[in-house]
């Protein structure tokens, strides 16, 4: 294990994983967070349409620059029709940035299946 012997807060996140899946209420979307080099290790927060989402995935950490380390943490869910449009974000922070926070957000662009009943005859 390396030791860092300087504090530095994260300055940029950025979110990978495919925002165009189908919403038919089984897909999973995964997407995944990740910090740049940070001393202490960052701590990642969700957010999606303004809410915290809590991730189910452990942060995982590898070395960085100088010692110091990067995060990195997937969330999965779920997503339904009604959330397309709705932005996804990440925040990164640690103890040396308490007033500051490292974000980064997509804006899910769902696609769905429409399902139409065509009607051959109808008698009135």
């Amino acid at each position: 294990m390396t030791y860092s012997c300087f504090s530095v807060p994260p300055r940029y996140t950025n979110i990978s994983g495919d925002t165009h899946v189908y919403a038919n209420g089984v897909n999973t979307m995964t997407l995944t967070c990740r910090t740049d080099t940070s001393s202490p290790p960052s701590v990642i927060t969700w957010y999606i349409d303004g809410l915290l989402v809590p991730s189910t995935k452990n942060t995982t950490l590898t070395d960085g620059d100088y010692g110091g380390q990067v995060s990195s943490q997937e969330l999965e869910f779920v997503p339904l029709r009604e959330m397309d449009g709705q932005v996804v974000e990440c925040r990164a922070s640690n103890e040396v940035s308490s007033d500051t926070v490292a974000t980064s957000s997509v804006a899910l662009e769902l696609r769905c299946i429409n399902r139409f009943i065509a009607i051959t005859s109808l008698k009135i």
